[in-house]
């Protein structure tokens, strides 16, 4: 039986930066990944067999989170091959007649294009940004913290040090008051902004729960630090930088051979069972990149946890408001575009937005889908959101084709399940996108997931991307849920980590790199 001081359950980009950073600490760790390929939501891979130059990205696709932070210098991550592809303009928003929205890395030149469409929301979005990068100050400390590190002592000296002035007073309010439907409705006018942040916000968290605006905040990393960043060679390039720093400290990687259970003696967690039977052994702990719904609900004896703990797992929200990703990801053998888009833009400065990720829909589309999908249904003409992941990054494509990501929101259970309705909702969103895309005539094949195939494939509770809904109740010390925030388990020596826990799900590492370092001050 092979022992090793730490084991780590899932090959995820925050199970392989948390296994990386006990292994730069002289542990030697194993890591244990169910899947064939490595990085779970966060690979990018050549899925179909007849386009084995296409990568296609099931989950994430940019850094947009772990780019506003050292991460990557402070691991060295380049040295083991981490390379970015810089995005000018990563996110927009498109209309039927063609009319688009670059939301610039460059703040000035954002404001130009908004202005296209409304002088008064590029004042007022210009009006924000003091505000928004007060508050992204005080996030970005946090980020980097375990949530443990800062009392409410802690945030009165930061306040006496950094008080915010009467704007940002009245922003973080508004924030915490509304609904993020309704901050985006009473601060924007143009459907072009309003249907951006709502998009966006819609795939975020629930909404219409109050404090949800502060989902408004999504884009403030666009304009700061380095942008937002796609890593060269797909989401790939970052799980084998992480694998790379790992395995020159001497730690392996397994794949294909999943976690059973988890073993208990004695309340603490001394190894895993994987399920072909092998057992392996942990000296000091076993740290758990799956969802907490999946660690403490499922791989975890239950009759370890007391009634209370089996309880909070069982009322963690993720997709609550019944609402989901769908997603449809295409290798082409010829160029996709925007036909109508592209003549409108060459109109009017000939920018060359395929490098772009776009977002449809007007702010009233968006309200009256959500309210579709509690209902467990759709719209006819759902909004879509369209990146061709290889205008940029020519490497993940072949030399004459792209790459073609298309999301949708549909309702995570609806009515009379999946089996009935994936089909048709596969029809509807590509129909939908067909509003806007040309050139998928050249198809060579498509990976179609549900959210119950997200949940399937890579344990992503009701396929929630972030594992736990991105409430301001379910944040910091609440994260995954009260009474099991941090990175403490109700079992010695088993540590959580990944999208559920502080401080935020997507593409951001910090969650792995704190988890392990709390690991270590425990031994």
């Amino acid at each position: 039986m092979e022992t090793f001081d730490y084991i780590v359950v899932g090959a995820g980009h925050n199970g392989l930066c948390a296994a990386a950073t006990l292994a730069e600490q002289g542990r030697s760790v194993c890591v244990v990944e169910r899947l064939s390929v490595l990085g779970g939501l966060s690979a990018s891979y050549p899925y179909l067999e007849d386009a084995p130059e296409h990568k296609l990205s099931i989950g994430a696709m940019d850094d947009l989170f772990m780019a506003q932070t050292p991460l990557a210098r402070e691991m060295r991550l380049a040295d083991f091959g981490y390379d970015t592809v810089p995005l000018a303009h990563p996110y927009g928003w498109m209309n039927e007649d063609g009319d688009t929205l670059l939301l610039w890395c460059d703040f000035a030149r954002a404001l130009e294009d908004i202005r296209y469409f409304s002088p008064k929301d590029a004042r007022t979005y210009e009006q924000l940004r003091g505000p928004i990068d007060w508050i992204m100050d005080l996030i970005d400390i946090l980020t980097v913290q375990d949530p443990s590190a800062w009392g409410k002592v802690d945030f009165a000296k930061y306040l006496l040090r950094h008080r915010p002035d009467r704007a940002t007073r009245r922003f973080i309010g508004s924030m915490l008051a509304l609904n993020v439907f309704e901050l985006i409705s009473e601060t924007f006018e143009s459907d072009a902004m309003r249907g951006m942040w709502a998009y966006w916000s819609s795939m975020v968290g629930p909404a219409d729960a109050i404090g949800s605006g502060a989902y408004f905040l999504g884009f403030a990393g666009v304009h700061r630090h380095l942008g937002v960043q796609r890593p060269r060679g797909g989401m790939t390039n970052l799980v084998q930088a992480f694998k790379g720093k790992l395995e020159s400290h001497g730690g392996v990687v397994r794949l294909g051979n999943g976690v059973k259970q988890i073993l208990v003696d004695a309340g603490r967690a001394t190894g895993v069972l994987l399920e072909d039977g092998t057992e392996l052994r942990s000296r000091r702990g076993v740290v758990s990149n799956a969802a907490a719904q999946v660690t403490l609900g499922k791989l975890v004896p239950q009759d370890q946890l007391s009634r209370e703990d089996r309880n909070r797992v069982a009322l963690i929200p993720a997709n609550s408001v019944n609402a989901a990703a769908f997603k449809i990801d295409v290798a082409t053998s010829g160029r996709i575009g925007y036909p109508k888009a592209e003549a409108a833009r060459a109109k009017r400065d000939g920018e060359d937005i395929r490098t772009t990720t776009f977002m449809t829909g007007t702010l009233e589309d968006h309200i009256e889908q959500m309210y579709a999908m509690k209902r467990g249904v759709n719209v006819d003409t759902p909004p879509v959101y369209m990146a061709i992941l290889s205008a940029p990054d020519r490497s993940i494509a072949s030399a004459e084709g792209d790459v073609l990501y298309l999301h949708s929101n549909v309702p995570g259970y609806p009515s009379n399940g999946w089996g009935v309705n994936k089909d048709a909702y596969t029809e509807q969103i590509w129909k939908s996108g067909l509003r806007f895309l040309g050139g998928l005539e050249t198809e060579i094949g498509r990976i179609v997931s549900t959210p119950q195939d997200l949940e399937t494939r890579f344990a992503a509770p009701a396929g929630a991307y972030f594992h736990v809904d991105m409430l301001v109740t379910r944040l910091g010390k609440n994260r995954p849920a009260h009474g099991l925030g941090g990175y403490d388990t109700p079992i010695k020596a088993l540590y959580q980590t990944g999208a559920g826990t502080h401080p935020t799900g997507g593409v951001v590492g910090w969650p792995g790199r704190l988890a392990a370092q709390h690991a270590l001050r425990n031994e």
